[in-house]
């Protein structure tokens, strides 16, 4: 009888185990212990795992410094940060008026202070409280969002066909809206947007680039990015966003280029002939990249002059490229980290999460990451002098 009871107690145990991995919103989350793993130089520990069991393709991960969020177009999961659990989830339908995801999509999520903002297929923005998931306001856009959305001065700033508008962030009333059909712009596709001390600058694919204000929505100036003989370059970057340094724009050209821009005139000051294949970081006077020799590389932000560090980073295939302080966090395909001291010139630690593509790194603090990969969200703590 006591042997039957225990059996029946494991069987029901590893019955709970199971259940609790294949259902709730198609994902689970495992706690691992403390496991320490020693590799080249430095060791960390898993602190906990969220692993996922539906399709990673539309899944969308976001995170600050104290929730992750994580949504596959239908669920919204709000999971704590320090130990991996779970706070809230919802189903997206549940803040719509809508009864169906027919014709319905969530395209874009973003975590900003403490709202969640949800833009849909439908131009819609919905508004939802971080900590418990209540709504907080709703309202509709002109069009689908096509930009990154950015906040400055407590204004949401988002772009949809052709027209920039300005939204509270506290009760969704838009502020102002600025069309930016004219003579000189015939469309006005791969937005990225960025902000500034009060002015919005927009690069268009159409080689365009203009500066907005914050405050009214007109438009300072526009200018377009020329080469020889006055032919229009187009300024690409959808996928590499533009930064701003004093008063200087660093974005990329048609030709992948770095490009130098007043941000009051819109003037070219310079252009480097590297080709650039990843995101742009700064520190102290340079913007680091990689080429597409997949070379770690710096630029003087005041001459443009190129300088190639030398490494032992295997840089192809790089997936993040991020920065902390003087230190580059870099990514790749095989699931290795490389901390890069850029004052040492040296890597400082290198690790290998698994055999996964490390999609996205989050930086929580020094030596605490939310590594995403292929299917799981890894939370390490890494232990190193560096």
């Amino acid at each position: 009888m006591i042997k039957h009871n225990v059996n029946v107690f494991i069987l029901t145990k590893y019955f709970i185990l199971l259940v609790s991995i294949l259902v709730f919103d198609n994902c689970t989350i495992s706690n691992k212990s403390n496991k320490e793993y020693l590799t080249n130089s430095c060791n960390y520990f898993i602190k906990w795992k969220i692993i996922f069991s539906h399709n990673k393709k539309n899944l969308s991960v976001i995170s600050n410094s104290k929730y992750v969020i994580i949504t596959n177009n239908k669920i919204i999961q709000v999971i704590d940060i320090n130990n991996g659990k779970k706070i809230w989830s919802r189903n997206f339908l549940y803040y719509t008026h809508y009864k169906s995801f027919n014709n319905l999509r969530l395209i874009r999520i973003y975590l900003v202070n403490n709202s969640i903002y949800l833009f849909t297929s439908r131009a819609e923005i919905y508004a939802v409280n971080v900590h418990n998931g209540n709504l907080i306001w709703y309202t509709k856009t002109v069009a689908p969002i096509t930009s990154k959305l950015i906040l400055a001065n407590h204004l949401l700033i988002i772009y949809s066909d052709n027209i920039l508008q300005a939204i509270n962030e506290n009760n969704g009333i838009t502020k102002w809206m600025t069309s930016f059909y004219s003579n000189i712009i015939s469309s006005y596709n791969a937005i990225t947007p960025v902000s500034f001390f009060g002015i919005i600058v927009i690069f268009g694919s159409d080689g365009v680039i203009s500066a907005v204000s914050l405050d009214q929505g007109n438009i300072i100036w526009q200018c377009y990015i020329t080469a020889i003989k006055n032919k229009i370059v187009d300024i690409i970057c959808n996928q590499i966003e533009p930064i701003i340094i004093g008063s200087t724009i660093y974005s990329i050209d048609i030709n992948n280029n770095l490009i130098a821009l007043n941000l009051y005139s819109g003037k070219i000051l310079w252009t480097t002939k590297i080709y650039v294949i990843s995101n742009l970081l700064y520190y102290n006077d340079y913007i680091y990249c990689i080429d597409d020799k997949h070379n770690l590389t710096s630029i003087n932000v005041f001459t443009g002059k190129v300088i190639l560090l030398k490494n032992k980073i295997y840089l192809y295939n790089t997936t993040v490229f991020l920065i902390y302080k003087y230190f580059l966090i870099i990514g790749n395909c095989d699931g290795y980290i490389y901390i890069f001291n850029i004052l040492k010139c040296s890597v400082v630690c290198c690790m290998q999460i698994n055999n996964f593509i490390i999609n996205k790194i989050f930086l929580l603090k020094k030596d605490n990451f939310l590594v995403l990969l292929d299917s799981q969200i890894i939370n390490i703590i890494v232990n190193t002098k560096y």
